[in-house]
């Protein structure tokens, strides 16, 4: 279990692989897909969406275990609860309300425009900074033991 703590860094650095490559290409491309109409773009979206934030609660269970269990650090600790709020906010609100989004398009209706995508790319792009300076800070210490 140590060593499994000791190297918790690498976990935040694949994070942030995740996050760069999903979040900020993925989504990105797909929507400028020629081929692609729109409600498929959306349904292959709350695929994508749905299997990274599974894959977020996980990785941030594990990160609150290593808090608990190694740091005391207040940069690791203030980023990490950062990050971990923003994975609930996400997973209980804000994708949820974007799924229900999606699926209204996806049947062909036109609904209420709302303020919860803008909501969740800031959260993407402030959980992605909290992600590096835990990691980077996680390495420093790393290194000074």
């Amino acid at each position: 279990m140590k060593k499994l703590v000791n190297y918790g860094f690498v976990v935040s650095f694949i994070w942030v692989g995740f996050i760069l490559s999903i979040s900020f290409m993925e989504a990105w491309v797909k929507f400028r897909a020629e081929s692609l109409d729109l409600p498929t773009a959306l349904d292959v979206g709350q695929h994508v969406f749905g299997a990274l934030n599974m894959v977020e609660r996980l990785f941030s269970a594990f990160l609150l275990l290593v808090l608990f269990y190694k740091y005391t650090d207040r940069i690791i600790v203030t980023s990490g609860v950062v990050v971990f709020t923003f994975i609930v906010a996400q997973s209980g609100y804000l994708l949820p309300e974007l799924n229900e989004h999606a699926q209204l398009i996806i049947q062909g209706m036109q609904p209420e425009k709302s303020s919860v995508h803008m909501m969740y790319g800031v959260m993407e792009i402030l959980k992605l900074v909290a992600l590096i300076v835990l990691g980077l800070r996680q390495v420093k210490l790393f290194k000074e033991n």
